[in-house]
């Protein structure tokens, strides 16, 4: 039943236009930028839940992104301009690119051949203006915070404030 309802809900958003190949495609870029992400991170023993997370949580709010020009697209066919799909068309385009480029960089790290205008054209543009390589680092602090110790602290505090709020009801009666 569930298929059924799926199939013929993205049947429905296919014709009605707020799904097109375009944006299939950046699906598929999507799904293939995860899964070289996931076997960079493996192979070089480097594989992150929270760095793994940000990602997934970046191509959500991609989505996110496409569906807010999806309801914008939308909003000037009723009011009688048609852009032909031009809007949604230009905002999936950049995040093909987007992904295409991390894609790219996935496969240059696991030791691709990648020409070298490209691979140098990579390297400038994982580095900000500072020169500073771009990435998210987890805290050190949080390696050495051991998580057992740190929830019966919680507990402990928890329990005291409990006891001087029952404290203050009693003296208040």
């Amino acid at each position: 039943m569930k298929g059924v309802m799926s199939l013929i809900t993205g049947f429905s958003l296919y014709v009605a236009g707020v799904i097109n190949e375009v944006t299939v495609i950046l699906v598929f870029f999507m799904f293939l930028d995860f899964v070289s992400g996931i076997l960079r991170g493996w192979l070089t023993k480097s594989l992150n839940s929270t760095i793994g997370l940000a990602g997934l949580i970046k191509k959500f709010a991609v989505i996110v992104i496409l569906a807010m020009t999806a309801g914008l697209e939308y909003f000037f066919v009723q009011m009688g301009q048609d852009t032909g799909g031009l809007i949604i068309l230009t905002v999936s385009s950049f995040f093909i690119v987007n992904e295409g480029l991390s894609i790219m960089e996935n496969c240059a790290q696991l030791g691709l051949p990648i020409p070298p205008v490209l691979y140098n054209s990579l390297e400038k543009l994982n580095r900000d203006p500072s020169g500073k390589e771009q990435a998210i680092l987890r805290d050190p602090l949080l390696d050495k915070i051991d998580k057992a110790v740190l929830l019966k602290e919680v507990k402990q505090q928890h329990h005291e404030i409990t006891i001087q709020e029952d404290k203050k009801e009693e003296d208040v009666k």
